[in-house]
């Protein structure tokens, strides 16, 4: 029996400590992994602003005013607030992922270390204010969330702005292409009928603009109009374009063609002196006397002399 227990013990404990190793190793990998992965956000240019800032204020301390230093952190402490805002956004996103398999787990892994650095941050920015100014830690994401929310809410509203001036902008277009020029003139004048119909989508154009619902209508009758001349401009440049293309065409075929004719005339007139050159040849060998025949007839000569 004592035999038995002691080996089931010296069977557990190998366990254990084959076991211990192998977790031992596989955390220190995953410290390493983990160490590896890059950050979420790269850089934090606030943050570098402001320390970059108090080290200058230390070595010259009039360069540096203390309220350049509190924007400086004011402005990192938005920064922190943006990217916690964009952390808790995606958070759900990504967990779904990462439980359907779409993207890998060191992803997450990335993610979560953003948000523990974040925190991290945020705990530096309350200590520095302190050291600032005793109290201001407790207050700062609390102003600097108003200010978010207010930067937030302006680019919005000058989204929502764009929206309805550009459906304002393509109704009164709509409503002047449809009318004749003569209804377009009686538009721009008060009291006609034409002009009521515009009055509607005026109003829109003029809470757009702040500004009186004539004032927006001839502002706007005005670019209409505009933007009709250059559309006509350009309809009539078309033609002459098309006939500068015509021309130049024209001119290059032509330039071919008195080339191809110069080359071909070259070439006859280069055919025509070596035929001429050939018969001038043949000629000459033609005249040209062969001694041979020419000592016989010379000696025929000298006998009839004699």
């Amino acid at each position: 029996m004592a035999s038995g227990t002691s080996m089931l013990l010296v069977y557990i404990v190998g366990w254990g400590l084959v076991f211990g190793t192998f977790v031992h190793y596989y955390h220190k990998r995953k410290e390493r992994a983990m160490a590896k992965l890059e950050s979420w956000y790269p850089s934090h240019p606030e943050r570098d602003i402001y320390y970059s800032l108090v080290e200058l204020k230390k070595s010259q301390d009039e360069a540096v005013p203390q309220e350049t230093i509190r924007a400086a952190l004011f402005r990192r402490a938005m920064a922190d607030i943006m990217r916690a805002i964009e952390i808790k956004m995606n958070k759900q996103t990504l967990t779904s992922l990462v439980k359907s398999g779409a993207i890998s787990e060191e992803l997450m892994h990335q993610f979560n270390a953003a948000e523990v650095e974040n925190e991290g941050e945020m705990m530096s920015v309350v200590q520095e204010a302190e050291k600032i100014q005793k109290g201001w830690g407790g207050s700062i994401f609390y102003a600097a969330s108003e200010m978010v929310n207010n930067h937030r809410l302006r680019e919005l509203r000058e989204e929502m702005l764009k929206l309805n001036f550009e459906s304002a902008r393509c109704n009164r277009d709509l409503m002047m292409e449809a009318m004749s020029p003569e209804e377009r003139e009686k538009a721009t004048t008060d009291g006609t009928p034409e002009n009521k119909e515009l009055m509607k989508n005026d109003v829109i154009l003029s809470s757009i603009f702040n500004m009186p619902i004539g004032q927006a209508m001839k502002i706007a009758a005005a670019a209409h109009a505009k933007r009709q001349q250059e559309a006509q401009a350009k309809a009539a440049e078309k033609p002459k374009i098309e006939e500068k293309k015509e021309d130049t065409e024209d001119k290059a075929k032509e330039d071919t063609e008195n080339k191809n004719k110069e080359n071909t005339e070259e070439k006859t007139e280069e055919i025509t002196e070596n035929k001429a050159e050939e018969k001038a040849a043949s000629k000459s060998n033609s005249n040209s006397p062969n001694p041979g025949k020419s000592g016989g007839k010379g000696g025929k000569g000298k006998g009839k002399s004699k």
